[in-house]
């Protein structure tokens, strides 16, 4: 089923290169290098962001390149690989969320760095480890995407429409009343699927949301949450004919449940409950698969300061004791007392 996946995720990655158009050129930027796709159109040139120079987004542009098909049928071929995905017991996203994803991810969003956090990313996980998780099964409707404030200023690029108006194009989605005038949370008045936009705060504690002018909406800032989504990998969320979005890495991802899980509420307890469910499934599979890459984001979190070793400890403490074996295992040695 791994292979199946596999195939699937490639197939997204080249047609979203294929679906822009254009001649892709390597662009560098504050000593960075970034993909784009150029089309002239009419009397100006309009650029759009494809991604950093990763590995991953090379090999999409040189094999978009080589490709010369017809998107149809290579949407057809990609629903194919959808259905014997679901067939082979991966978990699908249900029709509403697949709805909101698929046109998110049309207008742009995942292009220009949003990324799936929460439950839905932890759904995609199964088709990138190639492992049986029975905790990704669980279901949820609400749709968290987080992108960086810096990065979205940097960007010389939009969504096309507004994430507010490709909401509003999908389902009766009306912003959610908030303390501050501008919104970061969007309610489905039919389905109740919320979506919420999240950015991390990187600086002193602020409650005000920050603007992301590349997805020309407001975010709320929260902690810990550049840890996350630093350097996310591409999944591919069963719907259709498949809809490509970004997600945290696993082991960041673990990592991370173990810190927020100590951050809930009293009256949350139930969700710190599947945060470190959720972690102990993921620690489970990379300290077998990929101990390497567990070491590496479970050591980082903890060099990053005081407060986060203590909030790592507080919630691998927290861990079944399995788990917490396993973790031990992987970080040479830890003892989660």
């Amino acid at each position: 089923m791994q292979t199946t996946y596999a195939d699937l995720l490639a197939r997204l990655q080249e047609d979203a290169v294929l679906e822009i158009g254009g001649t892709t050129v390597l662009r560098e930027r504050s000593g960075r290098k970034y993909w784009y796709s150029v089309q002239r159109l009419a009397d100006r040139t309009v650029e759009r962001y494809l991604g950093p120079d990763t590995k991953e987004v090379r090999a999409s542009v040189e094999q978009a390149r080589k490709v010369k098909a017809d998107l149809t049928q290579r949407e057809k071929q990609r629903g194919s690989l959808v259905r014997m995905c679901r067939e082979g017991g991966l978990p699908a996203v249900d029709a509403q969320t697949g709805k909101v994803l698929r046109a998110l991810s049309k207008a742009g969003i995942f292009r220009l760095r949003g990324v799936i956090v929460g439950t839905h990313a932890f759904r995609c996980y199964p088709g990138l480890l190639g492992v049986e998780i029975a905790e990704a099964h669980a279901v949820t409707e609400d749709i968290d995407v987080a992108a960086f404030h810096s990065v979205s200023i940097a960007l010389d690029d939009r969504m096309d429409p507004t994430l507010a108006e490709t909401l509003k194009r999908i389902g009766p989605f009306v912003a959610r009343p908030g303390l501050h005038r501008q919104p970061t949370a969007w309610r489905d008045r039919a389905s109740g699927v919320l979506v919420e936009l999240l950015t991390p705060n990187e600086g002193p504690d602020r409650d005000e949301p920050l603007e992301l002018p590349a997805l020309g909406a407001y975010a709320l800032p929260l902690r810990f949450l550049d840890y996350l989504i630093h350097e996310p990998a591409q999944a591919a969320a069963l719907y259709r004919s498949g809809v490509l979005v970004d997600v945290p890495r696993p082991a960041r991802y673990a990592v991370h449940k173990l810190i927020v899980a100590t951050r809930r509420e009293s009256s949350a307890v139930a969700k710190a409950t599947k945060d470190i469910a959720q972690s102990a499934a993921l620690i489970r599979v990379l300290a077998e698969d990929r101990p390497d890459e567990l070491e590496d984001a479970f050591v980082e979190a903890r060099a990053r300061g005081r407060s986060w070793r203590e909030a790592v400890d507080r919630g691998a403490r927290r861990l079944p004791r399995d788990a917490k074996a396993a973790l031990g295992h992987a970080a040479g040695g830890y003892v989660a007392e």
